[in-house]
């Protein structure tokens, strides 16, 4: 407690304290000198203690307030003025003298001191306190936020890595239907595990095939009809699969049948895309053809000439290209690169959404007819004016990865810098106006700005020009941009995430400034075959319409794969339709060897971290070198063999 400054009064009381106990020390030292009570008391003398005192307890109840008392441990008030007054230095000094009033006065000037030292550090204190309690606080308000912003996310994580416990067999039935079990996966997987699908089986390491999944079957099923067929690529949908076959052929497979069916062309085949409207369709002889994806209103194919001189109609249509080496397909549109590294855009549909997907040619802010099926040149991306001293000339740009989503487009060219044109409703083109759309494609990404967004997962001290654009890819809305950097891969991504399908651990509606898959940096194993620790890369990445997969690079003949993004038909294959907003595991194929007990196989998909789905790579199958492909689509996903290149 805080003790005022000494008063004259104060020492005034101690003075009469000491004149006190003077008194009864003389009248101890005569005791003869009164014989009884009555005589002293006729012979005592009244002592005035200052104006209106007429006792020293009155004097101190005025002069030493109660605040200025406190307690012990037993509740006993203790006056102040007591305790200086047993202080050691003044028992051995005369009460009165001028020694004992200068060390009593000394005793109250560190009594003060005393006192402030502790208010200050009660102050300090108080005041630390509060600053935690605003912390706490503000670290309670922030947490709140957070969960109320991302409550679907932190459910669905919580639900994705939610394990299912074993239970014996001997164990009565649960009723409870929060308890997740083996037992209970398996019904849920009661469709996917019949014995029909069960019977189709096949060793995995033995008899190529496909196997696909999503269209509401959660797991990887093989498709019996494609037993023993090697692909070069498929187009993958809803109840639907249209495979290029490893000879350059086409066969269409539809949910339900145990056939498949056969697209004739004239020609071979190497790769397969398609639009709203149109499958199109990259020839040997690097030619585009297409064909109607749903029924042929509209669609008029190409007449061709028998040997006997009469037109014959045939079962395609061809777009005016050459030397094509590479496509991607939209909504409404098809962007393709020739050998120079030329970019050309293709108009698929009768009645176009124009988002500036197009170019500059046809904006969106005017309304112009759009020829379909024929090559519109991005003249002002395909070419750029450069100074020569003090001449200028026109230099052909070339490009080396092209990608489209559904009314925008993203390309890389061969100084590693990225463009993009087109919708940016979500972010996807990377320009932070997401109301506007961007017809004059644009360059959003050069070396110096992956520099700035890696600097925090490579170090501070990377280069520029380590850096290498290896692939950018697109879904419906979102774009990816796959970098090397050294021996190191990252991806980055952009635009909507409100399925996870940015892989950033967040669910983002728009994202204008690339997020980082950052679950993908840093994996490392250990090679025995060196006897060292190396950097596990990307061998592949997969997009479809909404969902990811990402395909490791994985010493020996076993690639590990990852997915994220969204789950809702089950086309990650993990018996579950819960998507996911940073890169999970998968489960393996299912093999013969596992059995006919479903439980058994219920428990084989629950174990995604000892039986983990591993992608065949440089494996023989007979004589043919082989590897194993994990590939997106719309709402559905596939893995098929293909020959090792």
């Amino acid at each position: 407690m805080l003790l005022p400054k000494p008063h004259i009064h104060q020492l005034r009381i101690l003075s009469a304290r000491s004149g006190r106990l003077a008194y009864f020390k003389r009248l101890n030292s005569n005791k003869n000198k009164f014989s009884d009570i009555e005589e002293f008391n006729k012979n005592k003398t009244n002592y005035s203690y200052g104006y209106n005192f007429d006792s020293l307890k009155d004097l101190d109840d005025k002069s030493q307030p109660k605040e200025y008392t406190k307690r012990n441990s037993n509740d006993d008030t203790i006056d102040i003025n007591e305790v200086i007054e047993n202080d050691p230095r003044l028992t051995k000094l005369k009460p009165g003298s001028y020694e004992y009033r200068e060390t009593l006065h000394q005793l109250h000037q560190e009594f003060i001191s005393k006192q402030k030292n502790q208010k200050k550090r009660h102050e300090f204190n108080e005041r630390m306190r509060g600053v935690l309690y605003g912390v706490l606080a503000l670290v309670g308000v922030v947490s709140a936020h957070q969960v109320f912003m991302n409550y679907e996310s932190i459910k669905n994580r919580l639900l994705m890595n939610y394990t299912y416990k074993d239970i014996k067999d001997d164990v009565p039935e649960v009723t409870n239907k929060n308890v997740r079990s083996s037992r209970h996966l398996l019904e849920k997987l009661e469709k996917e595990l019949g014995d029909g699908n069960i019977a189709h089986m096949k060793d995995s390491k033995a008899v190529p095939g496909v196997y696909q999944f999503g269209d509401n079957a959660k797991i990887p099923l093989r498709i019996p009809a494609f037993d023993g067929m090697l692909l070069k690529d498929a187009f993958v949908e809803k109840g639907r699969i249209i495979a290029v076959t490893d000879k350059g052929k086409v066969y269409e497979w539809r949910k339900g049948q145990s056939n498949l069916k056969e697209v004739k062309f004239p020609f071979s085949v190497n790769k397969i895309t398609a639009t709203a409207d149109y499958v199109y369709y990259l020839t040997g002889q690097e030619e585009l053809v297409y064909t109607p994806r749903k029924a042929a209103k509209g669609f008029l194919p190409m007449l061709k000439r028998n040997w006997l001189g009469l037109l014959k109609s045939q079962s395609y249509n061809k777009i005016d290209a050459k030397n094509v080496v590479q496509f991607a397909s939209g909504h409404d549109h098809l962007l393709f690169r020739n050998k120079e590294g030329q970019i050309f855009v293709v108009n698929s549909s009768r009645s176009p959404k124009n988002l500036g997907q197009y170019g500059p040619q046809y904006s969106p802010f005017e309304k112009r007819d759009i020829p379909v099926n024929k090559p519109i040149e991005m003249t002002l991306l395909n070419n750029e004016v450069v100074k020569d001293g003090n001449q200028k000339r026109i230099v052909s740009r070339k490009f080396t990865d092209i990608a489209s989503g559904d009314y925008f487009n993203i390309v890389s060219d061969e100084y590693d810098c990225v463009w993009t044109w087109g919708d940016n409703t979500s972010g996807q083109c990377a320009n932070s106006n997401t109301i506007k759309m961007e017809p004059v494609p644009r360059k959003v990404l050069d070396k110096s700005d992956y520099k700035r967004i890696c600097r925090n997962i490579f170090g501070k001290a990377v280069k520029e020009s380590d850096f290498e654009v290896t692939r950018v890819l697109a879904s419906n809305e979102s774009s990816y941009i796959v970098l090397k950097y050294m021996d190191q891969n990252a991806i980055l991504s952009m635009g909507n995430g409100l399925n996870g399908q940015l892989g950033s651990g967040r669910y983002l509606q728009v994202c204008s400034y690339p997020e980082i898959v950052k679950s993908v940096i840093g994996l490392k194993e250990f090679d025995e075959e060196a006897n060292s620790v190396k950097n596990i890369n990307i061998k592949d990445v997969s997009v479809g319409n909404a969902h990811v997969f990402v395909v490791l690079n994985n010493g020996g003949s076993s690639k590990d794969v990852l997915a994220f993004g969204s789950n809702q038909f089950g086309q990650f294959g993990n018996g579950k339709k819960v998507k996911a907003c940073k890169p999970t595991r998968l489960p393996r194929l299912l093999e013969p060897q596992d059995g006919n007990d479903k439980l058994n196989l219920a428990k084989s998909i629950n174990d995604m971290n000892t039986q983990r789905l591993q992608l065949l790579d440089n494996y023989k199958i007979g004589k043919t070198n082989i590897e194993q492909v994990i590939k997106a689509g719309e709402d559905s996903s596939i893995i098929y063999y293909r020959t090792k290149q």
